[in-house]
């Protein structure tokens, strides 16, 4: 059936005004809601299906001329994707600068410590028996069979020191051979047996050789005393200080004989006062003496100080020196004296010094 055209018109108008009151509504809508398409179907009862007639008319078709405009759609912008925070670099830490050290003020330099200074066994005896043989039956050979004997002793202790050349022996043979040496070599004109220089040159001589006859170079020398206080403390400080026997020229000079240790003794031997001498604040007891001659009966005898200085048996007293028969110059020492001026009226000794 066909319908009018008023009809159709205004049905038409009806169906217009409709559909632009909703497409109106919608782009309101549109602009709320993003990603929704802007047109609308066309209603169902407007479709060109519902048009009696062949010939084209304003159809539902003309709605879509509305979204002609387009209508500017809302796009949402992606949530950005979180970028991972870059991880903190550390700070370096600030290295601290050295702080100067003030270099310390020197101080005085410290006086080198000296060597310490021996003071000495309470007691000690340098006799060796199997050493020791007497001097007879040579009458004469008092200072040679010293000699003998003085050298085994430091030979058997090992004290003989740089240059010690001796070998130990107790034959007769060898005590003529150093009386003969002597003889050549003392400051006698006349006599049988030797003198200080004669018994002082011979222990030098067989025990470091040739060279330790001069003066500077000696290892045994011989020395005066005015007073027996001053030769016996002396005594026992080359003892202590060189553990060599003593030499000891007894009976007024005319006799050799040996001291080999001293006992008992109290203090020290090497106190020195301000002006650098020795104090001689010491004391010892006595001594140990041995006599080369059998008659004597003096073989490592224990004797004390007052007794060997003040015995009524002179062949034990240590007395003076009064001997006259060495009037010839000690070649091996610079200057010129008659020998026996060096020792007449005087405690004489034959020391060891080093």
């Amino acid at each position: 059936m066909r319908y009018p055209r008023a009809v159709m018109i205004s049905g038409t108008r009806v169906l217009r005004r409709s559909v632009l009151a909703g497409a109106l509504g919608t782009a309101f809508m549109l602009v709320a809601m993003p990603r929704v398409a802007a047109a609308a179907d066309p209603s169902p009862g407007a479709s060109a299906s519902s048009v009696p007639t062949a010939t084209p008319g304003p159809t539902a078709t003309a709605i879509p001329a509305a979204t002609a405009t387009p209508t500017a759609t809302a796009t949402t912008t992606p949530n950005p994707t979180p970028t991972a925070a870059a991880t903190p670099t550390p700070a370096p830490t600030a290295t601290p600068a050295p702080v100067a050290t003030p270099s310390p003020t020197p101080g005085p330099t410290p006086a080198p410590t000296p060597t310490p200074v021996p003071v000495g066994a309470r007691a000690m005896n340098l006799f060796v028996a199997a050493q020791f043989r007497f001097q007879n039956p040579n009458w004469a050979a008092c200072t040679a069979t010293s000699v003998r004997s003085m050298l085994n002793f430091i030979a058997v202790h090992r004290t003989g020191g740089p240059g010690f050349v001796w070998r130990p022996n107790i034959w007769g043979s060898t005590r003529d051979h150093i009386l003969a040496w002597e003889r050549v070599h003392d400051t006698m004109t006349g006599g049988s047996g030797s003198d200080p220089h004669g018994w002082r040159n011979a222990l030098n001589d067989f025990g470091w050789g040739s060279g330790a006859m001069v003066a500077g170079s000696r290892v045994y020398e011989d020395v005066s005393f005015s007073t027996y206080d001053g030769a016996m403390k002396t005594a026992v400080r080359a003892l202590i200080a060189t553990r060599k026997p003593v030499g000891m020229l007894g009976w007024r000079g005319k006799h050799a004989q040996m001291l080999t240790g001293y006992y008992g003794l109290v203090g020290n031997p090497f106190a020195r006062d301000a002006a650098g001498h020795y104090t001689n604040a010491f004391s010892v007891v006595g001594f140990f003496i041995t006599d080369p001659l059998r008659a004597s009966r003096e073989v490592n005898l224990k004797i004390d100080y007052k007794g060997l200085r003040y015995t009524g048996n002179y062949r034990k007293r240590f007395q003076r020196y009064y001997q006259t028969d060495s009037l010839l110059d000690d070649p091996y020492t610079p200057g010129f004296r008659v020998s026996k001026d060096e020792w007449y009226g005087r405690y004489v000794l034959i020391l060891p010094i080093r």
